[in-house]
């Protein structure tokens, strides 16, 4: 394997749906709301990604560090592997870093100063999600993590850097959008349940079990769909919401017919179509705002 394909694969970038769904859906709801600036929300495009690709990173050289990757049924890490060196993973991380706080700064410009403070505590967060003296990925926290730092955060922030306004609104599509991309989160955990049980690593998986994890994987994208158009109801009609979310309910039932039969190694083809789940939800989204 070339190093430049180890790299990609460090990188992850069948996860990445999920920092640029979180930007599209805070670009679309900004432009319901005023003209924006493309630029800043250009900005934040890439910030998102980088913070993404510096936890992915983190991550790979954590689980290496905390030894849990041992008889792994997903795909190789990196590091574990030996394909890439520890060294280098860390500082790829540190330099991802950099690179995502640098990206940010000039949103300040359009945001203001006081940026400076949620920029740098994403920035931290995305490393001390599996990383640090308590890392939440190993401390039943992952969920949350997920749905605040990918959810939540980046759509009310991407909104209020374009348009100077936060809104009740506009923090529950970021609380939607984050229970769609924590379905990546249960994949993950769902397939590594027993290995997480012995490197220590506390997981909602692991603390309800798999039948429970199932049901919410399933259920999910159809609660979220429900709410969605309850949240649009004085925006869109229930008609041009349906018809919007046609393509999300397909797709989200095929995922769930292959989610429910798949064990060990089928569950890692999920991975990648659960992360589409976000993008594929933010498409409908826009599709029934513009019908």
């Amino acid at each position: 394997m070339s190093k430049l394909l180890c790299w990609i694969k460090a990188i992850r970038p069948q996860t990445l749906f999920v920092s640029i769904s979180s930007v599209m859906l805070a670009t679309a709801a900004a432009m319901q709301v005023t003209e924006i600036e493309w630029l800043p929300a250009c900005l934040c495009l890439v910030f998102a990604i980088l913070a993404q690709i510096t936890s992915n990173l983190a991550n790979d050289y954590a689980d290496f560090i905390n030894g849990s990757d041992k008889n792994r049924i997903g795909p190789p890490r990196m590091t574990s592997s030996g394909l890439i060196s520890p060294r280098a993973i860390y500082y790829a991380t540190v330099l991802c870093a950099i690179l995502a706080f640098f990206t940010g700064l000039p949103l300040i410009w359009w945001g203001g100063w006081w940026l400076l403070i949620p920029g740098i505590i994403i920035i931290i967060s995305a490393i001390a999600y599996s990383s640090g003296p308590f890392p939440f990925s190993y401390h039943y926290l992952g969920d949350i993590a997920v749905i605040v730092f990918f959810g939540i955060i980046p759509v009310s922030f991407t909104f209020y850097i374009l348009t100077e306004t936060f809104n009740y609104r506009i923090l529950l599509e970021g609380l939607l959008l984050g229970l769609i991309i924590n379905e990546l989160l249960i994949v993950n955990n769902y397939r590594d349940m027993e290995q997480d049980a012995m490197n220590n690593k506390k997981t909602t998986v692991l603390l309800f079990g798999r039948k429970p994890a199932k049901f919410i994987f399933v259920m999910i994208p159809y609660i979220v769909t429900l709410l969605t158009f309850w949240l649009l109801s004085d925006r869109v009609e229930i008609k041009n919401s349906i018809v919007g979310f046609i393509p999300f309910v397909i797709y989200v039932t095929f995922v769930n017919l292959r989610f429910v039969k798949a064990e060990k190694e089928e569950l890692n083809k999920l991975l990648g179509m659960a992360s589409l789940e976000s993008i594929v939800y933010t498409f409908s989204t826009i599709l029934a705002l513009t019908l």
